[in-house]
């Protein structure tokens, strides 16, 4: 997350947001499935939609709804902070406490900014793109019906489940709609976060990471449009879902076509390649840098590794402790696999394993 070291004090991480939580309540006019109320605006029960920008709207409105209601418990938090935790050692540290005579949890420094992880953006994406297909565009299924295959995890309703799953397009694979829904949903989360000063007089700015939260946040979610089934974890940070048949270049040219202004709290990408057993350290090596090097020169904004097949983390799992310095990437740190619980290392095993080799 980009700060200005010294002169900024941008809490980067000052709230975890799910994204797929207002879709959930646009399918449901404001209604969400795990609290079982009312909790949004009324903008429509399904049957009500006839087209999809009638959805996208509501959609919109819901997230809208949600961010207002984050910044309104995020800025209850830092009046608090004011009172009973001021940071006067840290307002020594930066830039503007001295001058302003205000402490930094006051609005003291130079600059002042909050960062936000929002989560579920590629599930959110893929969910739109498949009632934009299904729903309005061929009429295969109605949107009432599509939300009752939701409610019921897709049991009895097994041929929409592999139509949404298979044959819909998702962000990652080269198509261009995936990418333009991205854009505008990235483009609304963008100015509902910064449409107004928090309690610092800074802004919010959004990011896209996960930390472990997609996993958590998973476990919490009903299924979805994209063929999600519920409780399965969402995809980490930016990352496009796990599919066959889709190369590693075209998740690169996918994700470095995201407009950066869109996340000025930076994103994760992360991939899991895996070296053929000739290659040597120096190929391997060679071959990163070169998927590095495409990525950053088309425009991307940051890149994770993990260099492990998912067969040896299989028998990590079925064996604890002998890997013991085994080492992955989530989403945003890395950890010990062996420290990791069982839903955080199923959702890194599966993956979509790239193979390194030529």
């Amino acid at each position: 997350e980009p700060t200005s070291c010294g002169r900024d004090y941008g809490n980067t991480n000052c709230m975890m947001f799910n994204m797929v939580a207002p879709l959930e309540m646009a399918l449901r006019d404001g209604y969400h499935p795990l609290l079982e109320e009312q909790v949004g605006p009324h903008t429509g029960k399904a049957e009500t939609f006839e087209t999809f920008e009638q959805f996208l709207q509501a959609y919109f409105d819901q997230l809208a709804f949600l961010i207002d209601t984050a910044f309104e418990a995020n800025n209850l938090f830092g009046e608090v902070h004011k009172v009973v935790r001021p940071v006067p050692f840290l307002s020594a540290l930066l830039q503007g406490p001295m001058g302003k005579g205000q402490d930094l949890s006051e609005g003291g420094a130079l600059y002042n900014s909050s960062g936000t992880g929002n989560v579920g953006l590629v599930d959110v994406v893929d969910s739109l793109v498949a009632i934009k297909k299904v729903v309005f565009e061929e009429r295969h299924v109605e949107l009432a019906t599509l939300q009752r295959a939701l409610d019921a995890n897709f049991e009895g309703y097994e041929e929409l489940w592999t139509r949404l799953s298979h044959k819909v397009p998702k962000f990652g694979a080269g198509h261009e709609e995936p990418k333009e829904i991205l854009r505008r949903v990235m483009a609304c989360c963008y100015e509902a976060f910064s449409r107004q000063p928090h309690y610092r007089g800074g802004y919010y700015k959004p990011g896209y990471w996960s930390m472990s939260n997609h996993v958590a946040f998973g476990i919490l979610s009903s299924a979805l449009p994209s063929g999600r089934k519920k409780g399965q974890p969402f995809t980490p940070g930016i990352t496009p879902a796990p599919a066959r048949g889709v190369s590693f270049t075209a998740h690169i040219h996918d994700v470095a076509a995201i407009e950066g202004r869109y996340a000025p709290n930076n994103l994760a990408f992360n991939v899991k390649v895996v070296p053929a057993p000739h290659d040597t350290q120096e190929q391997t090596v060679e071959r990163m840098a070169a998927y590095v090097r495409t990525y950053v020169q088309e425009g991307g904004l940051q890149l994770q590794f993990n260099v492990v097949s998912s067969e040896l983390l299989r028998d990590a799992m079925a064996h604890p402790g002998k890997y013991p310095s085994l080492m992955v990437r989530i989403s945003g740190y890395n950890a010990y696999f062996d420290d990791l619980n069982e839903d955080m290392k199923l959702e890194l095993i599966a993956r979509t394993e790239h193979p390194l080799g030529a």
